[in-house]
């Protein structure tokens, strides 16, 4: 049976440049994943990164998991006049094992890799079942006074364009599974894993980080 989650991240970034443009620079800034890279999977996700036609979404395959069923997809989201845009990677595996996990692990590698490639100002990296209903990611709209994102999930990214000394000493004491510098932002892993719930000292802190109640999204993994 077909493995019911997946896992994927939503990064939000500001870019003069064609939507086109993005989503293949979005393709390429993934690399390489346990030492190999990605391929293309179907005719059209082929022609648009050799650079025939325009695309919304990018079928990729990856040698270390070859289930037919297996799959990631970089897709464009909404793309603002003011130069905003939004990119969405999803990860889903149906290989035997723990797959929650191991496309947990590769969403980490692969988020972490896009951010350091895209220099996104917010990027939330979540799971949800696919059968599940109801919101999957947490709200990317920043906080006008702290740059911080009004709801945090299991793994969130904060660009460091935006953040003072003293909301980045109030991050690091965040009691989280890791909150740490990425890049030139912060790193917040409030859990190790999607299906982890924070401790309440992590939710009671994060309330303190802005003038205004900071809140946890958790992973959406319950079926409808």
């Amino acid at each position: 049976m077909d493995h019911p989650y997946a896992a994927g991240s939503e990064l939000v970034l500001k870019t003069g440049a064609s939507e086109s443009t993005v989503l293949r620079r979005a393709v390429a800034a993934l690399g390489q994943f346990a030492d190999e890279g990605f391929q293309p999977k179907g005719a059209r996700s082929t022609r648009f990164l050799n650079g025939e036609g325009e695309a919304m979404t990018v079928a990729l395959t990856h040698p270390a998991q070859p289930a037919l069923n297996s799959w990631v997809h970089v897709s464009l989201g909404d793309f603002e006049p003011d130069g905003d845009g939004t990119i969405f990677l999803t990860v889903h595996l149906d290989e035997p094992g723990d797959v929650l996990k191991q496309e947990w692990e590769m969403a980490v590698a692969l988020t972490s890799q896009l951010v350091a490639g895209l220099s996104p100002s917010v990027a939330h990296l979540t799971a949800w079942h696919l059968d599940g209903c109801g919101r999957i990611y947490p709200s990317t709209r920043l906080r006008p006074g702290s740059n911080l994102p009004e709801e945090f999930g299991p793994w969130t990214y904060v660009s460091g364009k935006g953040l003072t000394e003293q909301v980045r000493v109030r991050l690091a004491a965040l009691p989280a599974y890791a909150s740490q510098t990425l890049g030139d932002g912060w790193l917040v892993r409030a859990v190790e894993n999607p299906g982890a719930e924070p401790t309440e000292q992590f939710r009671d802190a994060l309330k303190e980080l802005d003038t205004e109640p900071i809140t946890y999204r958790a992973a959406r993994l319950a079926a409808a």
